[in-house]
């Protein structure tokens, strides 16, 4: 087995505060981070269709429990992720739903 003892020179030390400090050039990256309705909106958006999405839980249909039991093989429960609201369609809402 090898050890390596590494000494920290006056240079390298003002190299790496430089480093640190010195972030001028560089942008700044920014992510923003979307839910499932969110993203489904922004796609319907791009086909031009006339949406928005509705914040988590702000609408009452969000609230319901919905479960399966016809098929023998689906979970159970459902999680709501979000509905989006539908412009000037015969559709008014469309929810996202996540089998557990």
């Amino acid at each position: 087995m090898r050890f390596v003892e590494h000494k920290t020179t006056h240079f390298t030390q003002a190299k790496s505060d430089k480093q640190e400090h010195d972030h001028g050039d560089i942008d700044p990256v920014i992510v923003k981070k979307l839910s499932a309705h969110e993203k489904m909106a922004g796609e319907m958006k791009q086909s031009q269709i006339d949406c928005e999405a509705l914040p988590l839980g702000s609408h009452p249909i969000e609230r319901k429990q919905y479960y399966s039991q016809t098929f023998s093989m689906s979970p159970k429960f459902v999680t709501n992720k979000g509905l989006v609201k539908i412009k000037g369609k015969n559709i008014d809402f469309v929810q996202l739903l996540q089998r557990n």
